[in-house]
């Protein structure tokens, strides 16, 4: 008995007794308590009493697995008097709240397993014994006080959407503080006209300074009909991908004119390759040495003889390079005060070059240019942290194989990210995960 005391952590109750019970074809632990209180303060007249009037009958919740067999315990409650006000009351216990089945442990236990993402409800549910019902409440009551709409935003927040697939739509919207790491709210849709209505609701929309996103127009309009004030800034991780894409376009059209079977294809396919041209030159220890086939078997060649060999097939794919090399120059050494003028010198040398493909990458950024400057006023100003929860929420989405319902998805997300309004801190999402 003292050894399941101990197991069992609830120092203020007395173990009656232990038995097993078969339910649903599995053998499970019935431990039958009560408290070691011989005091209770009455409710209504507040004095203290030692008399019992009688005890009720068990009642029973699911706790905590014991040596991992499901444990149920049946709680016997007594019935004091007052002798001074003659009433009659039932002490109060804290093992599980009222009308719960379930012990206030075991649903703590599976507030901290919903924290980890690579959980799904279902596996949640069976790993603690109960339904995915249960998990499911649990989840929306400690949420119930979640916000529906922002009130007030920081200064500096960002927008993007990620694919949601639930009855609500294709895409969802994802608020953020990029620089505080925060997610602030998820919404079922990115239509301009939801967005707008949506953020009528906020009170400090003329406090905003920034907006970060990517060159969606509809955001852009948002921003300027909603946050006035605010400057809109192109996330540097979205106006790359254009100039990064350009040069990839090069490589699969010259990839098919030299043919399948040609040398030339078979280096301009390979994705080490690949990576290797896309990535900026000052990033790479071009005097390494890296491993590829050649004649049947693997050799080591330097990085830097591979990318000349590489440029050296086409000269269009160097001239690309030459580009592409030349715009991360700017993006990495230029200011807030020279990126306009940097940026339009490099918008020129693209037209000389004359590449359709670098032609209309630098049309796109010719078009956003005043929102793609303001990306350089502060070098914090990303939407990394953005694509970081994005790359999180499809973790979730993918381990609980889709979400159909959006609000219990959107209460799933929040409370991953950043706990419940209060109980769950940022310490115990750390130690789950």
């Amino acid at each position: 008995m003292e050894e399941m005391e101990k197991l069992l952590k609830l120092k203020e109750y007395k173990i009656l007794k232990i038995e097993e019970r078969k339910e649903e074809d599995k053998m499970k632990k019935i431990i039958y308590i009560e408290s070691k209180k011989r005091k209770e303060k009455c409710p209504i007249c507040g004095e203290y009493t030692k008399s019992i009037h009688d005890k009720l009958k068990p009642m029973e919740i699911k706790y905590l697995k014991i040596l991992e067999q499901e444990t149920k315990i049946n709680i016997i409650k007594k019935r004091f008097v007052c002798h001074k006000c003659n009433k009659k009351f039932t002490e109060k216990l804290t093992l599980n709240e009222k009308g719960k089945t379930i012990s206030t442990q075991l649903e703590q236990k599976i507030l901290k397993d919903l924290l980890n993402y690579n959980l799904s409800l279902k596996y949640i549910a069976e790993s603690n014994g109960v339904s995915s019902g249960t998990v499911r409440n649990i989840l929306e009551n400690a949420m119930n006080e979640y916000p529906k709409y922002l009130k007030n935003l920081p200064k500096v927040i960002s927008f993007d959407e990620f694919k949601a697939d639930t009855k609500e739509g294709k895409y969802a919207f994802i608020i953020n503080d990029p620089m505080h790491r925060k997610v602030l709210d998820i919404l079922p849709k990115r239509k301009k006209e939801y967005l707008i209505q949506y953020f009528t609701k906020t009170e400090n929309r003329h406090s905003v300074e920034f907006v970060i996103s990517d060159m969606y127009e509809p955001y852009l309009l948002v921003q300027q009909i909603m946050f006035p004030k605010a400057k809109y800034i192109v996330d540097r991780f979205h106006y790359t991908r254009y100039i990064m894409d350009a040069l990839d376009k090069i490589r699969i059209r010259l990839q098919k004119e030299y043919g399948y079977n040609s040398k030339e294809y078979r280096m301009l396919k390979n994705k080490k390759n690949v990576a290797l041209l896309r990535k900026y030159s000052n990033d790479v220890e071009w005097y390494t040495y890296t491993q590829r086939y050649k004649n049947g078997h693997m050799v080591d060649i330097l990085k830097y003889d591979l990318r000349e060999q590489l440029l050296a097939i086409n000269e269009e794919l160097h001239k690309g390079y030459i580009l592409k090399e030349l715009f991360m120059d700017v993006l990495h050494t230029t200011t807030y005060e020279y990126a306009e003028s940097e940026i339009k010198e490099w918008i020129s040398t693209v037209k000389n070059y004359g590449i359709k493909e670098m032609e209309e990458a630098a049309e796109t950024i010719k078009n956003w240019l005043p929102y793609i400057v303001n990306s350089f006023i502060d070098k914090r100003f990303s939407n990394g942290y953005t694509e970081g929860v994005n790359n999180k929420i499809k973790v979730i989405k993918r381990i609980g194989f889709g979400y159909k319902n959006f609000k219990f998805f959107r209460l799933r997300i929040m409370y991953i990210l950043n706990g419940r309004l209060s109980g769950i801190t940022k310490k115990d999402r750390n130690q789950k995960n």
